[in-house]
Formats: structure tokens, C-alpha cells, sequence
């Protein structure tokens, strides 16, 4: 089984060298259901879904760039409502959550989770376990592939590298 860190590397290399390349997204026609961290969790263990937790603050700009150009990209958001709930997380807020059966703030629970810059981007199986996180912007085009990776549990048999090519993605030599 690979590692988390062997994931989150291959992610975080691959976003980098692809983010630069342009590409369309369509506006999507209906809003993403978000959820608190709380009633996410609830609905992700009852759907045996993942959680996808969008880390943010209020004054981040590419926060905000995330929010208007990749949520809103149609195929990013089937990718998003077909393999997981979406949680929103102020990572300077005191607003309280529940995790592991103790109380934290959203402030603590993002620290706890190795969170240093924003966005950041969670991946939680359906029991708030941490599958992996991936920082920064990502454009569209490369999110829905790494939403894909790990919502399809993609992830539990192949690399990133070997998943973009069987999904006919240039790679980045």
C-alpha cells in the first residue's frame, strides 16, 4: 500500500507542472451543496462517502479563485456529488466541530490536520479518516482528476502518473 506522503507528493508535483496549461471551464447550471463539518461527517458515514473538506479563510484570494472557477466547473462538480460530501472549513474560526469524539475548533481540527497554507484541500474516507490533502490552487481541469483518483479509491491500486495515462492526460516529462 503506498504511502499518504508518496500520494500527496505525486499530487502536489503533478498539479504543479500541469496548473500552468490553459484550459475552459463551463459554468455549472446548480450550486454545490456544502455542509458543516458535523452534519458532513453524519451524511458522509450514512452515504459511505468521502469527505472532501475545502479548508479556507476569509481573506484568501485564491480561496476565492477556487470557489469561482473550479466549483463551479460541471465536470469537477459531477465528479464532486457522485463520490463525496463537500465540507467548508474556516480555518480561522472558533465555529466548534466534532472529530474523534472530541470538541475543537474549526482553527484546531485544520491545524490537526498539518493545514499551513490556504486552500487546502482534505480528503477523508467515509469515517473522517485522512486519506491525504493537497494545498493550494488547482485548476479545474487537474482537480477533477485528482478528485477522480481518489474518489474512484484509484488511489488504493495504481499511482497518479498510471491513472493520468489510462485517462489519456499528457504527462509532464
Amino acid at each position: 500500500m503506498r504511502s499518504l506522503l508518496t500520494i500527496l507528493a505525486t499530487i502536489s508535483v503533478y498539479v504543479f507542472l500541469l496548473g500552468c496549461q490553459g484550459g475552459e471551464s463551463k459554468p455549472l447550471t446548480t450550486e454545490l451543496s456544502w455542509k458543516s463539518f458535523d452534519e458532513g461527517a453524519t451524511l458522509a458515514r450514512a452515504e459511505h462517502k468521502k469527505l472532501l473538506v475545502d479548508v479556507y479563510t476569509d481573506w484568501c484570494t485564491w480561496c476565492k479563485k477556487m470557489d469561482r472557477e473550479v466549483y463551479t466547473d460541471e465536470k469537477v462538480a459531477g465528479a464532486l456529488t457522485t463520490n463525496y460530501v463537500l465540507v467548508k472549513l474556516n480555518a480561522e474560526s472558533a465555529k466548534q466541530l466534532t472529530y474523534n469524539g472530541r470538541t475543537v475548533t474549526e482553527t484546531q481540527f485544520a491545524r490537526a490536520m498539518g493545514v499551513t497554507g490556504y486552500p487546502t484541500t482534505l480528503f477523508l474516507d467515509s469515517d473522517a479518516k485522512p486519506i491525504t490533502k493537497v494545498a493550494g490552487f488547482i485548476p479545474g481541469k487537474d482537480f477533477v482528476n485528482i478528485v477522480r483518483f481518489i474518489g474512484e479509491d484509484q488511489y488504493k491500486t495504481t499511482t497518479y502518473q498510471d491513472f493520468l495515462s489510462k485517462q489519456g492526460t499528457s504527462k509532464v516529462e
